[in-house]
């Protein structure tokens, strides 16, 4: 296997590179935020081959995807030159966007690896503006058939022709499936979409071959807000690796508790599913390697920002597994145990990804967070938006939720689509007689987005001090200690709360005239005329019911259907 460095900075000086008409010092600071943000499409994006090849003009590099990777990497630089309004972060890369476009036309009569390359890093770049959310799946689902077309969902292994394909091929034909794998599932989750590539049509190992990335020295360079850090092994190989492993089990979740067929099964299958699931889940977690652990009770270097995010994840599939089940318990007189046992979980899980996001905030900075932090950091809010309703002012519930809503507004401007979270928690609040205190709502709508530290220390004096300078709820203090225990919460209320009854807008009432559900597919009938059906009916399960109706929605929570709905 190639390593990258010292031939990349020879064919650099030598003028080698083909940077596609940009000027190569702009280029490679790009192509360097691209693999230094190592989200779930770095590694599909094999930098030894596509860099020797962008020199030779070989097989894995390609102008469409070149301009693909400008593309992404635009929006994590404070480069204007980048940016159509110089001011407008959301305008960043505007002009590699266009020439993905022009590039694509003809990358579309045949099925190219890097053509699946190049659709894939789009997905992920689109998908977070917010409104191109119809173009990331669009985009996507034709990288998914060029995979298909190309024997990708066989490992390389079983093919005929394999001797033919080198260790290099063997190694880029797996990074991409599985990196296509699980950008699959977790945008089927985002936008409420059934999973294109299922488990059981592919047979792909998970073994890399390459692993100079796992301990390549790791520097934040592409996190601008970083004020030290004394770097880390990047871990790339094993983050993936486990990524990957945990996608089979949100591939899992999607089908047997978010499927249309699982509203036809008994309580007693779901609970046996619920409990397969839960345990896979926890042996996924006791079979991570001690360096992809954050223990957030002890003396550790922060670990990188995809490290954190894989964490994320896995609570976040704790609660998109047990939270159906809090309401399912009623409504379908299950065990009330079930619910309890459930919404313990979920509280614990909510508490985990509250100290995640609060060390990677301290460490690197949320503001330039992958959209996939903003969600772990809307799941957790559902929560606990319903602890807090139950709790006092001054409770770790209301601390931890001021911290979610804080999060939404720092990664806003690079993740649009965040405002729609914020909306939607902020709904829920209302709803639910939730108040974080107006003096902090006043801190929040103050706050500049890139203030300076004595502006900030400003804004939480007069966040925490009224006007009469009598002291107020203080703002959440970094790493609060898990809230937990349930015992003395009103279990009715909470599941109550996930079925809720109002009066219909405008768009809502569109529903009464086709009868038709967008995200599932699926006719279903309304309750009274003027009301939203107060409880799921017969037929369909809790989740295609909160995906139609209610606010705040685990599984196609950010789809493109929403679009009509209330939060815009």
């Amino acid at each position: 296997m190639a390593i990258p460095g010292q031939s990349e900075a020879l064919n650099l000086r030598q003028g080698k590179l083909d940077f596609d008409g940009v000027d190569p010092e702009l280029g490679m600071h790009l192509l360097s935020l691209h693999w230094n943000r190592q989200h779930h499409s770095f590694l599909i994006t094999y930098r030894p081959a596509f860099m020797r090849d962008m020199a030779t003009g070989g097989p894995y590099f390609s102008k469409l995807l070149l301009n693909a990777i400008y593309f992404g990497a635009s929006k994590f630089s404070n480069r204007p030159e980048v940016r159509r309004d110089p001011d407008d972060v959301r305008t960043a890369g505007w002009t590699f966007r266009q020439r993905v476009k022009e590039l694509l036309g003809s990358a579309l009569d045949r099925s190219e690896i890097t053509t699946i390359q190049a659709l894939l890093v789009m997905t992920s770049s689109l998908f977070a503006l917010g409104d191109e959310r119809s173009a990331a799946w669009l985009y996507a689902g034709t990288a998914f058939r060029m995979i298909i077309d190309l024997g990708m969902h066989v490992d390389p292994t079983m093919l005929r022709n394999m001797r033919r394909l080198s260790d290099e091929d063997i190694e880029i034909r797996r990074r991409v499936f599985w990196g296509a794998f699980v950008m699959n599932k977790i945008q089927s989750l985002y936008q409420g979409r059934p999973v294109s590539i299922q488990e059981f049509d592919t047979k792909v190992s998970l073994t890399l071959l390459d692993h100079y990335e796992e301990l390549e020295h790791w520097q934040p360079f592409a996190y601008t807000d970083v004020q030290s850090y004394p770097g880390s092994p990047a871990y790339s190989v094993s983050t993936f690796t486990q990524l990957c492993r945990l996608s089979l089990i949100l591939n899992c979740i999607l089908n047997k508790v978010y499927s249309e067929r699982s509203s036809n099964r008994s309580s007693q299958e779901l609970v046996s599913t619920l409990q397969a699931l839960d345990a896979q889940l926890n042996t996924w977690h006791d079979e991570l390697p001690d360096h992809l652990r954050f223990r957030s009770s002890t003396i550790q270097i922060t670990p990188p920002p995809h490290v954190l995010s894989l964490l994320a994840l896995y609570n976040v599939l704790l609660i998109l597994l047990h939270r159906p089940f809090v309401a399912e318990g009623h409504l379908h007189t299950t065990d009330p145990s079930v619910a309890i046992s459930s919404f313990t979980t979920c509280t614990a899980a909510a508490a985990r990804i509250i100290h995640i996001l609060q060390a990677y905030d301290h460490a690197f900075s949320i503001r330039r967070a992958p959209y996939l932090i903003s969600y772990a950091t809307y799941v957790a809010a559902t929560i606990y938006v319903r602890v807090a309703a139950q709790r006092e002012a001054s409770s770790r519930a209301h601390s931890n939720l001021w911290t979610c809503l804080d999060i939404f507004q720092k990664n806003q401007a690079t993740n649009w689509a965040v405002r729609r979270a914020k909306n939607v928690i902020v709904h829920l609040m209302d709803r639910m007689g939730v108040d974080l205190n107006i003096r902090h709502r006043e801190y929040e709508e103050a706050r500049p987005d890139e203030d300076s530290s004595e502006q900030r220390r400003v804004l939480e004096r007069e966040a925490c001090t009224g006007k009469e300078g009598v002291r107020q709820t203080p703002l959440p203090t970094r790493m609060t200690p898990p809230e937990t225990e349930v015992s003395e919460l009103d279990m009715d209320m909470i599941i109550q709360s996930f079925i809720r009854q109002q009066t219909r807008t405008n768009d809502e009432q569109l529903f009464d005239e086709s009868n038709y559900n967008p995200t599932s597919g699926t006719a279903i009938p309304l309750g009274t005329p003027g009301v939203l059906a107060p409880t799921v009916l017969p037929g369909y399960n809790d989740a295609c019911f909160d995906a139609q109706f209610d606010d705040d929605m685990l599984f196609g929570f950010n789809g493109s259907v929403q679009d009509s709905m209330l939060y815009k």
